[in-house]
């Protein structure tokens, strides 16, 4: 790995070091295959409007609102901006940054494993991982999705997060639903093989929230 850090003297590097090197074992279980070096360059601003900024002028021009780090597989770069010492209530604590760090390192290591992947299944397993939907299935449906029209495939495939609602809800939906009812194995094969993915995610969303809420 490569760091391009724009504040020279900073040395919050070493924490995304420490995060990476904590966390890839992890990572490279869930994926069953042995650890393996990165060849991702790691960009490090000095805050979030210096990371949007800067990813404008590497090209990237439409990031959405919320975004507060990256993986970009056109690079394969991960992008981090440093928090506050003493952040304010609505600003990222490194602390809470810790699980961001985490999140975009799935992703990294998923595209140095298998290439570039629909958005939608590389934030689920992000979001499988991450720890993000600790409250479970059963609350996710009746808190965030019951009642509410459930978008089409095409509209999750090709516009994920580009809507209202929440895509990582449905995300993450679709993989528990690929991983508890293929197995894991099956599962990661699915991220080796573009045709048994395809033929898989055929109306995949709704087959995963009725699966549930039979449940």
């Amino acid at each position: 790995m490569k760091y391009i850090i724009q504040n020279k003297k900073s040395n919050y590097y070493q924490e995304i070091t420490k995060i990476i090197k904590t966390k890839a074992k992890e990572i490279f279980q869930f994926f069953n295959s042995k650890e393996v070096p990165l060849t991702t360059t790691i960009y490090i601003y000095n805050d979030i409007a210096s990371l949007v900024q800067g990813l404008k002028e590497r090209g990237y021009l439409q990031n959405p609102d919320y975004m507060c780090a990256c993986f970009k597989d056109e690079d394969n770069s991960l992008n981090f901006f440093e928090p506050k010492e003493k952040p304010n209530d609505n600003e990222w604590s490194k602390e809470e940054y810790e699980k961001v760090i985490f999140h975009e390192l799935v992703h990294a290591i998923q595209y140095n494993l298998f290439g570039s992947a629909p958005e939608w299944l590389c934030e689920g397993i992000a979001k499988y991982l991450d720890g993000s939907y600790s409250k479970g299935i059963k609350w996710l449906l009746e808190n965030r999705l019951d009642k509410k029209p459930i978008p089409n495939q095409d509209e999750i495939e090709n516009e994920f997060g580009m809507h209202e609602y929440n895509s990582y809800d449905y995300a993450y939906l679709m993989v528990c639903y690929l991983i508890e009812t293929l197995g894991k194995e099956e599962f990661i094969n699915l991220l080796k093989n573009n045709n048994k993915l395809n033929s898989t995610k055929t109306n995949l969303l709704s087959k995963a929230i009725e699966y549930y809420k039979q449940k």
